[in-house]
């Protein structure tokens, strides 16, 4: 079972979908994952792409974001993470969009801008390229944003108005940090 690792909500137990429709993310990896992005998380608006459980979003509310905004195109997902979110109490700093990325992106342009986007979407879905570019293109990050790919394989320069900062790899998971570019 998969459960908050720090912050406010360290261990609570969160709740999975059965079978393998997701992949959650390892404690392990979330745990690597929070200590490279560790003091730009405070109050940050972050976005959790394919969020299937919730959990890394989830996690980021817990050590100090101020908002998450949870997207996943299934049902099953989108009512496992509306259950966490009241488990943890989160409902007055998160909102759930039952769509797919792409659409799900552009509900935000002219709306919202993420500090944090965490896009983990099924690994042989190739979906990065595309949702970099729509994340440019409509213009839902601020500044300095992060944005970090979890693939089974490192993510190159889906876009070159993004820079990578940082690729890790723990075990069949790797990590890559990129930096929205635009000033």
């Amino acid at each position: 079972m998969t459960r908050i690792i720090a912050g406010e909500k360290r261990g609570t137990q969160l709740f999975t979908l059965p079978g393998d429709h997701t992949r959650p993310t390892t404690d392990r990896v979330r745990e690597a994952l929070f200590g490279c992005i560790q003091f730009e998380i405070a109050g940050a608006e972050v976005l959790d792409l394919f969020a299937g459980s919730g959990a890394l979003g989830l996690e980021a509310l817990s050590r100090g974001a101020g908002h998450a905004v949870f997207c996943d195109r299934y049902d099953e997902s989108v009512k496992i993470i509306q259950k966490n979110i009241r488990k943890l109490g989160y409902d007055k700093r998160s909102q759930v969009v039952k769509n797919d990325y792409i659409h799900a992106i552009k509900v935000f342009k002219n709306t919202k801008k993420f500090d944090i986007v965490f896009i983990d979407p099924p690994y042989k879905a190739n979906y990065y390229a595309t949702a970099f570019g729509l994340l440019a293109e409509e213009q839902v990050l601020k500044p300095g944003a992060i944005l970090v790919a979890e693939s089974d394989a490192a993510v190159g320069i889906v876009d070159e108005r993004y820079c990578i900062y940082k690729n890790k790899k723990y075990g069949k998971t790797h990590l890559t940090f990129f930096r929205w570019d635009k000033k």
